[in-house]
């Protein structure tokens, strides 16, 4: 990679809390750009500025919600599995900035983790693709019943089907953890804790 580059994402990071309009479409558009353009270890380090830009907003992330999470998904169809992989963390770490609110693309979120974990070809893609569906669950937890009230059904067929059929130990280890985490959110929406509350009874 060239030095230059470097200094200059640096140099974009540093600014991008100033300036996030001005400086996110074009890393967008870069982090977007096709293998021919620009090699895997430039996206790569797109992406890092893109994250740094992530956490620099703070709050104020959610204003960009859907152009970097669509930007991500985008990613995600990568020829270039390293950089699949590298979008679903940092669409998982989106996730956790916002709160786990994903908005009007929550559908568009989960069928794209539930056709990834059940069809790439290599393992650490389907893995990073498990690993944020139990971001979502533990990071939402009681709200997931709400949030995630129209996709929840199918991110437990998701889970049931990578626990009977996925080859690979780790990404059936999480899937596993993830079905259990969403037993326990059902087992609590379906029969909320009872709250002992005392009465105080003044004799007459």
């Amino acid at each position: 990679m060239h030095p230059f580059f470097l200094f200059s994402t640096l140099g974009v990071a540093l600014l991008s809390d100033v300036y996030p309009e001005k400086i996110l479409p074009d890393l967008l558009a870069q982090y977007d750009s096709s293998k021919d353009k620009h090699t895997p270890e430039t996206r790569m380090k797109v992406g890092e500025v893109l994250m740094r830009i992530v956490r620099a907003l703070g709050d104020m992330v959610s204003k960009y919600r859907e152009p970097l999470i669509h930007t991500f998904l985008r990613g995600v169809r990568d020829p270039d599995g390293a950089h699949r992989a590298s979008s679903l963390a940092n669409l998982g770490e989106l996730c956790q900035r916002l709160d786990f609110l994903l908005g009007s693309v929550v559908h568009e979120v989960t069928a794209c983790l539930i056709a990834v974990a059940k069809t790439d070809g290599e393992v650490q893609v389907r893995r990073a693709a498990i690993h944020v569906v139990v971001l979502l669950l533990r990071g939402l937890s009681q709200k997931a019943t709400e949030v995630l009230s129209a996709v929840l059904k199918d991110l437990y067929h998701l889970l049931k089907h990578v626990v009977r059929l996925e080859p690979d130990d780790v990404a059936k280890l999480h899937a596993q953890l993830a079905l259990e985490e969403l037993d326990d959110i059902m087992k609590n929406f379906l029969f909320p804790p009872q709250k002992l509350e005392k009465k105080i009874v003044v004799l007459p």
